[in-house]
């Protein structure tokens, strides 16, 4: 039974372990968020970190996924129709 309870205990540990290590994956809807947060920054990377940080991702994550965006052309029409449906919802 103890060896029971501690193969359990292991096993939650390196669960918790894993599940917290791994990089979340950045949606255009976060993105887009982020994006309009930053604007409003001093645009030092300290301040850009902070807010990318708000939204659980790092600087790195946020430039990565920057960079995606300006190559791929299906991600800038997502990311206009956020932009767009967020200034009709302003209105």
């Amino acid at each position: 039974m103890r060896q029971f309870t501690a193969f359990i205990a292991i096993s939650a540990i390196a669960f918790v372990l894993i599940s917290c290590g791994q990089k979340k994956e950045m949606s255009i809807e976060d993105f887009a968020k982020i994006d309009l947060e930053m604007i409003s920054t001093d645009q030092k990377p300290e301040s850009k970190e902070v807010v990318a940080k708000k939204y659980g991702y790092t600087l790195k994550q946020y430039q990565e996924f920057a960079d995606k965006v300006d190559r791929d052309t299906k991600l800038q029409e997502k990311l206009g129709e956020i932009r767009l449906g967020d200034m009709k919802n302003m209105k």
